[in-house]
C-alpha cells in the first residue's frame, strides 16, 4: 500500500513537472520564423518581439553558414549576425544593448542567407526576408 501511494506521488509530481517545462518553453518561442530558400533549408532566423531576440542558426554540416541581417525601416543596416556549423546558433536581444535593442513599434527587414566566406550580401545565396514589428505583444 505504501509503494503503491509512492508511484502515485511519484507520477503526479513528474506530470507536473513536464507541465510545467512544457509551458515554460512555449512562453520564450520566438514569434516569427524565416528560413533560407535551399532545398533542405540551412540557415534559419528566429524573432522574439519581446526583448528584440534574434537568433540566427546554421541548420546543416555542408560548408555554408548562415548569415542573418536585420535591417532598419529606412533601408540601412542596422548589424549582421552569422553562426557557422551545423547546429551552431547566435542569439542577441536588447539585453545586449545598441545595436540589439529595437525601436519599439517599428518594422524592420529580417533577412537569412547562407555564405561561404563573409557575411557581405554581394556573395549571399539562398536569401529569404520578412518585415516584423518590434516591441513586447
Amino acid at each position: 500500500m505504501i509503494l503503491k501511494r509512492t508511484f502515485q506521488t511519484a507520477g503526479v509530481a513528474v506530470a507536473a513537472l513536464a507541465t510545467s517545462l512544457a509551458m515554460a518553453t512555449s512562453a520564450h518561442a520566438a514569434d516569427h520564423k524565416v528560413n533560407t530558400t535551399d532545398d533542405r533549408p540551412g540557415g534559419k532566423l528566429t524573432f522574439t518581439r519581446n526583448g528584440d531576440v534574434v537568433e540566427v542558426c546554421d541548420e546543416q554540416e555542408d560548408g555554408w553558414r548562415a548569415v542573418g541581417y536585420v535591417i532598419n525601416p529606412d533601408g540601412s543596416y542596422r548589424y549582421v549576425m552569422a553562426a557557422g556549423g551545423s547546429g551552431t546558433c547566435l542569439t542577441k536581444g536588447a539585453a545586449d544593448g545598441s545595436p540589439w535593442n529595437l525601436n519599439e513599434n517599428k518594422t524592420y527587414t529580417f533577412r537569412i542567407c547562407l555564405d561561404h566566406d563573409k557575411p557581405e550580401p554581394s556573395d549571399d545565396r539562398f536569401c529569404n526576408s520578412r518585415k516584423w514589428r518590434a516591441g513586447a505583444g
